[in-house]
């Protein structure tokens, strides 16, 4: 599921933007919501204009996780009218053109919304995935580096610049950087690394070897994650995108370390879950 990163009215929360979502709208020619919302224009609103906001910036996010995207962009504009000139509407407004993929309106507004706040990281990374999308690999790596100046740890933007690596031509430094990777018990970075560089070698049957062995280990939404770059790019389906048929024999990712006795372990820390962002 392809992720893009939202400002909320109170912090930074994240939500998700399943691929299987995506290619349902590419493929129907369009939006196709999942559930339908009464009229914005009909409703009885807020008088007071903070509340106004805050309510119609609220809705518009939960038409977003709906898929009902007309919804949201209706609501996300009285949001504008409200209180204009608010950096989370614009991020917001690319989220929503970005699962569209329209992505000259989705690359404009997260520009916008970094030209309101430069100093936020959310939209720096949704700016590097639509780069990302349309193959402008040098330039997307540069977004999600100064995201990652903020997320040290993230290991979703790492795979993502070692993607532009690898994609954008320069195989010399991804293989440098997956040769020193090494499997962790929180995060299946290592096997989606190492199947990316085999999808790329045109060797099929290992990239899916490590993607089975990623989904035996972590769980789906933690592999889902690092998945939807590969079906964005034709080497996965949707289809493939799936946890495997549950197995109670499977390996378990706290039993990785025994299996993998060279593994370090990590180091405690919070996963930048107070910031909203995902586990990785």
């Amino acid at each position: 599921m392809n992720k893009l990163w939202l400002l909320g009215l109170f912090g930074l929360v994240g939500l998700l933007t399943a691929c299987g979502q995506k290619n349902e709208a590419k493929e129907a020619g369009g939006n196709k919501p999942a559930a339908t919302t009464a009229e914005p224009s009909k409703e009885a609103l807020p008088e007071d204009i903070e509340e106004r906001y805050k309510v119609t910036y609220v809705r518009a996010a939960q038409c977003f996780a709906r898929n009902d995207l007309d919804g949201a962009l209706k609501y996300l504009d009285l949001a504008d009218q409200a209180k204009p000139k608010q950096a989370s509407n614009a991020n917001l407004r690319g989220a929503i053109f970005t699962r569209k993929r329209d992505w000259e309106h989705a690359e404009a507004s997260f520009r916008e919304a970094l030209k309101l706040q430069p100093d936020l990281p959310m939209a720096e990374f949704n700016l590097g995935e639509v780069l990302f999308l349309n193959n402008k690999y040098a330039e997307s790596k540069e977004k999600f580096q100064i995201f990652l100046n903020s997320q040290p740890n993230n290991d979703l933007g790492t795979y993502k610049m070692f993607l532009c690596d690898l994609l954008g031509g320069n195989t010399s430094k991804a293989d440098s950087y997956v040769a020193k990777l090494q499997p962790n018990p929180s995060s299946p970075l290592y096997y989606f690394a190492k199947a990316a560089v085999a999808f790329y070698r045109n060797d099929k049957p290992a990239a899916m070897e490590f993607i089975s062995s990623a989904y035996r280990i972590y769980p789906p939404e933690a592999n889902s994650t690092f998945a939807d770059s590969l079906v964005e790019k034709g080497y996965l389906s949707g289809e493939q995108n799936q946890a495997p048929t549950q197995d109670d024999n499977k390996v378990k990712a706290s039993e990785l370390k025994t299996l993998l006795p060279e593994v370090k372990k990590p180091e405690t820390k919070k996963n930048d879950q107070s910031l909203g962002l995902p586990k990785t």
